[in-house]
């Protein structure tokens, strides 16, 4: 009796329904042959004595009325069968309507068959990991549009040269990031369509230009890029966010001297 009541984990029906069914069924079938079932009538003649013809109509009238509750028993089995079949049908209908389940895997529980790669791709990151990606794409972002700006407003060939190394380079990384972030379920965020310091940088001409930019774009804003991946490389969780910052910093290191050049040559120019 208590095995029938195991339940399946997975779905959280009784595991022994089909048990169950069979029995009602079964029990049905033996109910319906029990009332079915009624004693031979006896035979008139070995019960007859010497001419006991009182007793003969009494049995006969025995029998009519025997007859008639045999009739009764069978209309009483049938009905009981036909309710027996109903609940049969809706327990049928009960099972195949409840939400299926055995696609639904408890959290933090992994399929059977999927591999430590493909759990790590699908796992949301969480903390540091969700920090980085956040504040990455923001400084990629200000970068870009920054660059693109100096790519535009300013004649100066080395400031010109910087800010094209900037957008390619930093444009290059972005794209991965997006794509290892909407892989995780963390896209890139996009809270300003415009840094207000890029706004800023848009009222600059000339030598004024050339340095803001310096300031907004270069050092400073490299060396607190080179901090934020330092960060992900060496404490994030997630093993794939890691490696992208590692692969990124020889990069950023790069601009970092690049930057630090260049804020020399602005200077010079003046």
């Amino acid at each position: 009796m208590h095995a029938a009541r195991r339940h399946d984990g997975m779905s959280g029906r009784p595991a022994c329904l089909p048990t169950r069914m069979a029995s009602v069924v079964s029990a049905a079938i033996v109910l319906m042959l029990s009332c079915a079932w009624i004693e031979t009538p006896r035979d008139a003649s070995a019960e007859e004595g010497a001419g006991a013809k009182v007793e003969k109509q009494a049995s006969a009238a025995g029998g009519q009325i025997g007859d008639a509750t045999h009739a009764f028993r069978i209309r009483a089995a049938a009905i009981v069968l036909v309710a027996a079949f109903s609940a049969l049908a809706a327990a049928f209908a009960h099972a195949q309507a409840a939400p299926a389940s055995s696609a639904q895997v408890a959290p933090g529980v992994i399929r059977p068959g999927t591999t430590a790669d493909e759990a790590g791709m699908t796992q949301r990151p969480t903390g540091i990991d969700v920090e980085f990606v956040d504040k990455a794409g923001m400084i990629g972002k200000v970068e870009r549009q920054a660059s693109q700006l100096a790519l535009d407003r300013s004649s100066n060939p080395a400031v010109k040269a910087f800010a094209r190394r900037m957008v390619d380079d930093h444009g290059r990384v972005a794209s991965e990031l997006r794509q290892l972030g909407a892989a995780k379920g963390v896209p890139v965020q996009s809270r300003m369509l415009v840094d207000p310091a890029v706004t800023a940088l848009r009222t600059k001409e000339g030598h004024a230009f050339d340095t803001a930019y310096v300031a907004l774009a270069g050092t400073r804003a490299h060396e607190a890029a080179i901090r934020l991946y330092e960060a992900e490389a060496q404490n994030g969780r997630d093993p794939q966010l890691r490696a992208f910052a590692a692969n990124a910093l020889p990069m950023l290191n790069a601009h970092l001297a690049a930057a630090r050049q260049l804020a020399q040559t602005v200077a010079a120019a003046h």
